[in-house]
């Protein structure tokens, strides 16, 4: 980890450079269930600790869709991907992924991720809020997923620069042995395919807005500079763990007061409702990053969950 001095480090995503660092050749599905999986990490988890992913939690948290097939070549391609970590005593090379079993009528993945690995990804939740996650799960461009990561690991400095070259490796458009045929090399179709759409959903959907300027070399454009600012949101607890906890009890209800929600048999019918949290804490999210169109929060809570 970086050293990092803040009052409020829980809203920070400095997490390990082998994990933000690393080069993004994971498509969005991938990403999907990735951070599922980091969603489920616990500390003192074991070897043989298992995790299940619901599709149909995936599908109603990120708004899509994703068949079978889809699911069997995300999961295989994350067994085969391997990240290399400089450790004190020497490199770890380790597979994201170790295993995923499909199980049958249940809807439901069962994944096991190399021990070795547990505590980087441990430690790389535990620097997301919750409203994180599901900013970056309500994205559909793989791009804006991985530089809202970036973006949310410098939110704190403001400010962060890539130059174009760096970058286009960073997102694997561009092959550093020359094997495969570049994307996007134009700078006018990588502004218009990626920079441009990434930063629009992370401006729309999440806590933090971009914007950025250019520098050039002569003709080219050799470096991007982004700004990077925080916007007040609802900090919603999703409900990613499958157990309910008081706290996210007191939290939800506290944000149910936060839009005019006082109706104590209201509140307590949402919160004896598994259903009606999930429901509520993603209410609670649309209403936070549409707030300039919801002139009534409470009333649009009451209708959106028909209550």
């Amino acid at each position: 980890m970086e050293a990092l001095e803040t009052k409020e480090t829980h809203l920070q995503v400095r997490h390990h450079n082998a994990i933000t660092n690393a080069r993004h050749d994971l498509t969005a599905v991938q990403l999907d269930i990735y951070f599922m999986l980091l969603s489920r990490l616990k500390p003192g988890d074991t070897a043989s600790t298992k995790y299940q992913i619901s599709v149909k939690e995936i599908e109603e948290l990120t708004g899509r869709g994703w068949n079978y097939q889809q699911l069997r070549e995300a999961t295989a391609g994350l067994i085969g991907k391997v990240f290399e970590i400089e450790e004190e005593d020497g490199l770890l090379q380790v597979a994201m992924m170790s295993s995923a079993k499909y199980l049958k009528g249940q809807g439901r993945i069962q994944l096991t991720i190399a021990d070795e690995l547990k505590p980087y990804l441990v430690d790389l939740k535990n620097n997301f809020t919750s409203f994180q996650l599901f900013c970056v799960l309500s994205m559909s461009s793989k791009y804006a997923k991985w530089l809202y990561v970036q973006f949310s690991r410098w939110k704190d400095i403001g400010y962060l620069s890539f130059e174009v070259e760096q970058l286009r490796y960073r997102l694997n458009l561009k092959d550093p042995n020359g094997k495969n045929t570049e994307q996007y090399k134009q700078w006018g179709q990588f502004k218009d395919n990626v920079i441009e759409p990434s930063i629009k959903q992370i401006n729309e959907l999440s806590d933090i807005r971009v914007e950025y300027t250019i520098e050039k070399k002569g003709r080219a454009i050799h470096k991007l500079n982004f700004t990077i600012r925080t916007v007040d949101q609802y900090q919603t607890v999703i409900p990613f763990e499958t157990s309910d906890t008081d706290q996210e009890a007191i939290q939800l209800k506290r944000r149910l007061n936060d839009i005019g929600i006082l109706d104590k048999t209201l509140i307590n019918l949402v919160l004896n409702s598994t259903d009606l949290r999930k429901k509520a804490n993603k209410c609670l999210y649309d209403i936070a990053i549409r707030r300039k169109d919801i002139s009534n929060p409470a009333g649009y809570f009451r209708t959106t969950l028909g209550i």
